[in-house]
């Protein structure tokens, strides 16, 4: 038997994406709250408080992340594409309505009796899988879709104030969570373009602490690849 290669029909991509970073750290959370949910025990009742607490914080990463887009980025796309711009607002609001339905299914597990919570984290689990992939669908919408339409309304200088607004707009504590959350799901060259603009362009102090932060949350080859990459010997 023999197959027929057909040449993949794949989309430019943005030149700057304001999506990238986060998404993927958004990705790696909900893969790990998943995979999280598939694994603990009923009668772990530290692992079940774990995954409670887990849910939230994934839930408290998807909120924030959707403001930044409503306020920062939503605006420019009812300008250029209402239509766009009415269907991604629309998915939000679907999405933070079945979060919120995850969110309460979690909260039901650790209130169930022990015997009964096998089934109430099954359907925990089913629900995070279905919420997932629903995610992931409206996020390749925004990288794909959205991203390219943006960039080529306002330009790649117009895409990075967009992009420097929204970063002068989170606190540093809050910013120090998301980078402990994107830079292990970035790659070497992902990491190194974001932590060299920042070198670049914030006080040396900042770039230290953030560089200390990126010791703590990657593996040694992880570490040595963007330490190569941003030309750090030490």
């Amino acid at each position: 038997m023999t197959f027929t290669q057909h040449p993949i029909d794949i989309p430019a991509l943005a030149v700057v994406d304001l999506y990238l970073e986060v998404h993927k750290g958004i990705r790696a959370e909900l893969f790990d709250v998943t995979l999280e949910a598939g694994r603990v025990d009923g009668d772990d009742l530290i692992g079940v408080g774990r995954l409670v607490e887990h849910v939230a914080s994934v839930g408290g990463l998807l909120e924030s992340h959707a403001e930044h887009e409503d306020v920062h980025v939503d605006p420019v796309l009812a300008e250029i594409d209402p239509d766009l711009s009415s269907s991604i607002t629309h998915d939000h609001h679907v999405l933070e309505a079945r979060w919120s339905f995850v969110d309460e299914l979690a909260q039901q597990v650790e209130r169930t009796d022990v015997a009964d919570r096998r089934p109430a984290l099954q359907h925990l689990y089913l629900e995070l899988s279905a919420f997932t992939s629903a995610y992931l669908t409206h996020q390749l919408v925004e990288e794909r879709v959205v991203m390219p339409a943006i960039e080529a309304a306002i330009g790649v200088e117009g895409v990075l104030a967009v992009n420097g607004a929204i970063v002068g707009s989170i606190p540093p504590e809050q910013m120090m969570r998301y980078l402990a959350l994107m830079l292990p799901a970035m790659s070497s060259d992902d990491r190194a373009g974001l932590l060299g603009g920042m070198r670049e362009g914030a006080p040396p102090e900042v770039f230290e602490a953030v560089w200390g932060l990126t010791r703590t949350v990657l593996d040694p080859w992880a570490l040595a690849g963007t330490a190569r990459r941003l030309g750090i010997t030490s």
